[in-house]
């Protein structure tokens, strides 16, 4: 039995598949501490019985116990990782590289996997997202989608089936199917144990709502100021992965400390300058009027500017879409941190382009500032042609006044 925590009253019957022969540390990544113990990403080799069902990408724990195959001992889930890697040697027999964050495995833990004892037509959730995932490796993606479909109803409300599922209906084009499983994973969230996982759902999740945004300047801004609600709380509930991993207060930390990603930052730009344009169309008194007192809590709540990288607080006033158009530049400028690459450079050009006309001299400074520096990397790679052919007016524009 697999127990998580001393107290665990509520333990999963596990298969020991192995032990650990060596641990090494990846050096490519800068050492970081959390209580202590370097969290560093760790590569271990271990043994592996051949009779075990494994593959590449399978998530495994690492467990402390006695090794004893006599009886039915408890183990405690010492760290959990991924398969990176099977080979077969010679001396060693079937060998498995395993990547995760291992800072307090030691060479006297083994290596367990979850254990299904379902029957045949008897099984359970966790049983078909194993095979699911297998299937999905094994890049046979209409078995994967039968199998999730099996899990799905049998627990119709585990986040991470669903999560699965969306990942798959996404990749096949199947986007209402995707934002479906998305919003039942979302509500879900906390079930999740894995905070990959976790970062994975809020991008996706993230994304799929801002797509399905409304076009009419009214319920935009009821939908928008939902989706900061929702997604506020999202980043607060991550600290149950651990304080460090609460996001920093400070923007300027944020910006090198993120954990979330280059799509999750250029999604969230996104939704603000959505909202900026909404505002735009309206009074502070129409607002008011429009919005109750929790909609509009949410609307003025602190963001991320640029103004001195902190966060400001997003009152009305005589510009007052000001603050959200700043902490959409900054959430686009975190993306492009991230990776160079991203769709987020073409965001921030056209951004510039829109408000370039309605600027004074000091902004328009800053705005080309920004089209210069953002353009070249945009343009270093090929993009949509459209999109290409726009980010080059846009630079000819600011280059002629």
């Amino acid at each position: 039995m697999l127990f998580r925590q001393y107290e665990d009253h509520e333990p999963k019957p596990g298969l020991l598949i192995g032990r650990i022969n060596t641990k090494g540390t990846d050096n490519s990544v800068a050492p970081r501490q959390v209580l202590g113990y370097d969290a560093r990403m760790s590569v271990v080799s271990a043994s592996i019985d051949n009779a075990a069902k494994v593959y590449p990408g399978m998530k495994v724990y690492l467990v402390k116990r006695e090794r004893d195959h006599q009886k039915n001992k408890a183990a405690l889930i010492v760290a959990e990782g991924e398969i990176d890697s099977l080979t077969e040697t010679v001396f060693s027999g079937r060998v498995a590289q395993i990547r995760g964050q291992f800072s307090m495995v030691s060479r006297q833990h083994f290596v367990a996997i979850m254990q299904h004892n379902g029957a045949r037509g008897d099984k359970d959730a966790q049983s078909y997202l194993f095979e699911a995932e297998r299937h999905r490796h094994e890049q046979d993606f209409a078995r994967s989608a039968q199998k999730l479909q099996h899990a799905r109803e049998i627990e119709p409300n585990n986040p991470l089936v669903n999560l699965r599922y969306a990942q798959l209906a996404l990749h096949n084009g199947a986007e209402e199917k995707a934002a479906a499983a998305l919003s039942k994973a979302f509500k879900e969230r906390r079930s999740l144990e894995d905070i990959n996982d976790y970062l994975t759902l809020g991008s996706l999740y993230l994304a799929s709502k801002v797509r399905a945004l409304p076009s009419q300047p009214k319920e935009l801004l009821k939908a928008g100021t939902a989706i900061l609600t929702s997604m506020r709380q999202f980043e607060k509930d991550l600290g149950q992965f651990g304080k460090d991993l609460t996001p920093p207060k400070s923007s300027s930390f944020r910006q090198k400390q993120s954990r979330f990603s280059a799509a999750y930052h250029l999604h969230y730009g996104l939704l603000l300058r959505r909202i900026a344009d909404s505002l735009r169309e309206y009074s502070p008194e129409a607002i008011s009027n429009m919005l109750s007192y929790a909609e509009r809590d949410a609307l003025y709540a602190p963001i991320e500017t640029r103004v001195a990288r902190e966060r400001v607080l997003a009152l009305p006033r005589k510009k007052w879409d000001r603050a959200y158009i700043d902490a959409a530049f900054t959430h686009f400028e975190i993306a492009l941190k991230k990776d160079r690459h991203s769709e987020a450079g073409y965001e921030v050009i056209d951004l510039c382009d829109q408000l370039w006309e309605s600027s004074d001299n000091n902004r328009r400074v800053y705005l080309k500032e920004l089209v210069q520096k953002y353009s070249v990397q945009y343009l270093e790679t090929a993009h949509d042609d459209q999109r290409m052919g726009r980010v080059r007016r846009a630079v000819s524009k600011v280059n002629q006044a």
